[in-house]
C-alpha cells in the first residue's frame, strides 16, 4: 500500500508547473495511455456507425468513453480535485474498472477494445508497489472478462486471447514504467549529487580563500572581526559572535567579535555556552536557533565560533560537520595574530631595554660626569681658579658629547616606516645621513629588482642598518663603510661592511661579552622580518654584517 508521504509527492509532481528541462516520466506514460485508449475506441465506434454491428447502444458506448476520457483529465488537471484523488487512488481505479467494464460489455470485440484497461493499471504502477500492482492487474483482467462475457461473446477464445495477451502486455506495461520511474529517480539523485558536489566545491574554494585572507593579517582585532564576518557569511547566520578565554587555564569566556556590532556584552562561562562545565574537549553544539563550534589550537580549546539566527533553515549536524574546518582554520589564525602581537610585544621591551641600556652608558654617565666636574669646579673656585675653570672646560665638551648621543638617538628613532618600493631610497638616505654625521666614507648600492616587502618587515631591514652603522660609528674607528642589497634566488641580501678594528664574534656572544647586548638585538630584529643575520669579524680584519630575508613568490599571471 502506498504511505500518504508517498502519494503526497506524486500529487504534487502531477500537479506542479511544467518544466521543459525535467519532464515527469508518469505523465508521459499517462499521455501515452490516454491516446492509446482515445483512438482505438473512436475507430471502434466509427466502425460500428458504418457497420452497425459492434457497438451494442452506440449512444451509451459514446457516453461512457467521453465519461472515461474525463476521468483520466480529471487526475491530471492540477488542482485541489486531483490532488484529492491521487491521495484516494484505490477508489478512483475502482470507479474507473467499472466505466472500463461498462465500455466493454457495450462493444462486441476483444481485440482493440480491452486496451482502456492499460491505463488503470499504469496509474496503479506509478503510485503502488510490486504486490497492490499485481492484484490491480488481476482485478482488471478480471473485470475485462466480464465486460466481454456481458457484450455476448461467450466463446472460450474471446477469453483466452484478451486474458493472455494483455495480462503480458500488462506486466511489460509495469516493467517499463516500473523502470521509467528508477531512471528518473537515479536522475534525480545524479542531479542532487552534482549540485551538493558543486555547493561542496564553492565553500572549499571559499574556505581556500578566506584561510588565505585570514593568514595574510596578523592584526589580532583585524582578525578576529575577519573570523565572525566569514563564519556568518559561510554559514548564511544573521549574527556570528567570536567568543575567546580570558586566560589559558580559564573557563570564562569573553565577547572578541561580533557580525554585526554589539555593545558589551558580559563574559560567559562554559556552562553557559556549552551547558558544561569546561572548556576541555568540547564538541559542536546544534540547537534550531544556533551552532556553537569550538576554537581548537595545539589541542586546547581557545574559544568558540557562536551562529544564531539562520532564516532559510534551522542549522543540523550537517552544516556543523561542514563549518568545523573553517573553526579550526580560524583558530590558528586567531592563535598567530595572538603570537605576533607577542613577538611585537616582546620587540617593543627588547627595544625598550636596549634604549635604557644606551642611555644608561651614554647619555646618564656623560650627564653624572658633567655634574661631577662642575661640582668639582664650584667647590676648588676661590682656592684654585685656573684648574675650577679646566673642569668648567670638561665639563662643556662631555655636555657636548652628551648631545651627540642624544641626537644619535633621536635620529635612529626617527626613521621613517617604509615598504620595499621604497627601501632601496631610504638606505641610501641612510648612508648619506650617516656620512654626513660621522664624517666616514659612506656609500649604498643595489643590485636586482625591488625586494617585494611588507611595512613591517621593509621597518625592521631598516633598523638592522641603523643600528649596525651606529656600531660602526661607536665602536669600529673604521674609515670607509659600505652599505649593499641584492636580490638573487628569491631572497633580499642587505650587507652592511666596514674596514675598522673588528672583534671576536664568539667573545661578545657570551652574557659577560662586552657588546654582546647589540648583537642580540640584531638577531631579534631579523628574526621579526622573518630573515637571518650573520656577522663575520676579526680583530683588525673590519666587520660584515649581512641580513638574509626569503621574500614571497610572485603572483602568477592569470591564463587568458
Amino acid at each position: 500500500m502506498a504511505t500518504p508521504t508517498h502519494t503526497r509527492r506524486l500529487a504534487e509532481a502531477f500537479t506542479r508547473p511544467p518544466n521543459l528541462e525535467d519532464i515527469d516520466v508518469g505523465r508521459l506514460v499517462m499521455w501515452a495511455g490516454f491516446l492509446s485508449s482515445a483512438l482505438p475506441s473512436a475507430l471502434l465506434l466509427t466502425l460500428s456507425l458504418l457497420s452497425g454491428r459492434l457497438a451494442l447502444r452506440p449512444a451509451l458506448y459514446t457516453l461512457l468513453v467521453l465519461a472515461y476520457l474525463a476521468l483520466l483529465l480529471l487526475i491530471d488537471i492540477r488542482s485541489a480535485l486531483s490532488l484529492w484523488i491521487w491521495r484516494r487512488l484505490w477508489a478512483f481505479l475502482l470507479l474507473l474498472s467499472l466505466v472500463c467494464l461498462a465500455i466493454q460489455s457495450q462493444m462486441r470485440e476483444s481485440f482493440l477494445q480491452p486496451l482502456i484497461f492499460i491505463l488503470p493499471l499504469i496509474y496503479a504502477a506509478l503510485a503502488y508497489p510490486a504486490g497492490r500492482v499485481l492484484l490491480t492487474g488481476l482485478w482488471l483482467l478480471g473485470m475485462m472478462n466480464l465486460g466481454i462475457w456481458l457484450s455476448g461473446e461467450h466463446e472460450l477464445i474471446a477469453f483466452l486471447f484478451p486474458t493472455f495477451g494483455y495480462g503480458t502486455f500488462m506486466t511489460f506495461t509495469y516493467a517499463f514504467v516500473h523502470l521509467s520511474l528508477q531512471q528518473a529517480a537515479a536522475r534525480r539523485r545524479a542531479s542532487r549529487l552534482a549540485h551538493d558536489l558543486a555547493q561542496q566545491r564553492d565553500y572549499l574554494a571559499q574556505l581556500a580563500e578566506i584561510t588565505a585572507t585570514l593568514t595574510r593579517d596578523l592584526d589580532l582585532a583585524t582578525v578576529l572581526e575577519q573570523v565572525a564576518a566569514a563564519g556568518r557569511a559561510l554559514a548564511r547566520a544573521s549574527q556570528a559572535r567570536v567568543w575567546l578565554r580570558d586566560l589559558p587555564d580559564d573557563d570564562d569566556l569573553s565577547l572578541a567579535a561580533a557580525v554585526p556590532s554589539q555593545p558589551d556584552h558580559p563574559a560567559l562561562t562554559a556552562s553557559e555556552l556549552w551547558g558544561q562545565a569546561t572548556l576541555a574537549n568540547m564538541a559542536p553544539i546544534v540547537s534550531e536557533r544556533g551552532l556553537v563550534l569550538p576554537l581548537v589550537s595545539k589541542g586546547s580549546t581557545i574559544g568558540a565560533l557562536e551562529l544564531r539566527d539562520r532564516p532559510e533553515s534551522p542549522f543540523a549536524d550537517a552544516d556543523a560537520r561542514l563549518l568545523q574546518p573553517f573553526a579550526n582554520a580560524a583558530a590558528v589564525a586567531i592563535e598567530n595574530a595572538r603570537l605576533y602581537d607577542q613577538a611585537r610585544l616582546s620587540a617593543t621591551l627588547a627595544e625598550r631595554n636596549r634604549l635604557a641600556r644606551e642611555l644608561h652608558d651614554t647619555i646618564a654617565q656623560g650627564l653624572t660626569a658633567v655634574t661631577m666636574q662642575l661640582e668639582a669646579a664650584q667647590r676648588g673656585f676661590d682656592r684654585d681658579p685656573a684648574r675650577a675653570r679646566a673642569r668648567i672646560t670638561r665639563a662643556h665638551e662631555l655636555a657636548r658629547e652628551s648631545l651627540e648621543d642624544v641626537r644619535r638617538s633621536v635620529w635612529t628613532l626617527a626613521a621613517p616606516l617604509v615598504d620595499g618600493a621604497e627601501l632601496g631610497q631610504a638606505l641610501a638616505d641612510l648612508a648619506a645621513r650617516f656620512a654626513e654625521r660621522s664624517g666616514l666614507a659612506a656609500s649604498y648600492s643595489h643590485t636586482g629588482a625591488a625586494p617585494r616587502l611588507g611595512h613591517a618587515a621593509a621597518t625592521q631591514v631598516l633598523r638592522v642598518v641603523q643600528e649596525a652603522l651606529q656600531n660602526v660609528e661607536k665602536h669600529a674607528h673604521a674609515s670607509v663603510v659600505s652599505v649593499a642589497s641584492d636580490v638573487e634566488g628569491g631572497a633580499l641580501r642587505v650587507a652592511v661592511r666596514d674596514d675598522g678594528a673588528g672583534f671576536a664574534p664568539g667573545e661578545l656572544a657570551r652574557p659577560n661579552g662586552s657588546g654582546g647586548f647589540g648583537l642580540l638585538s640584531l638577531r631579534e630584529r631579523a628574526r621579526l622580518a622573518g630573515g637571518t643575520l650573520r656577522v663575520e669579524s676579526a680583530p683588525g680584519a673590519g666587520t660584515i654584517v649581512e641580513l638574509t630575508i626569503p621574500l614571497p613568490a610572485p603572483p602568477k599571471a592569470e591564463s587568458v
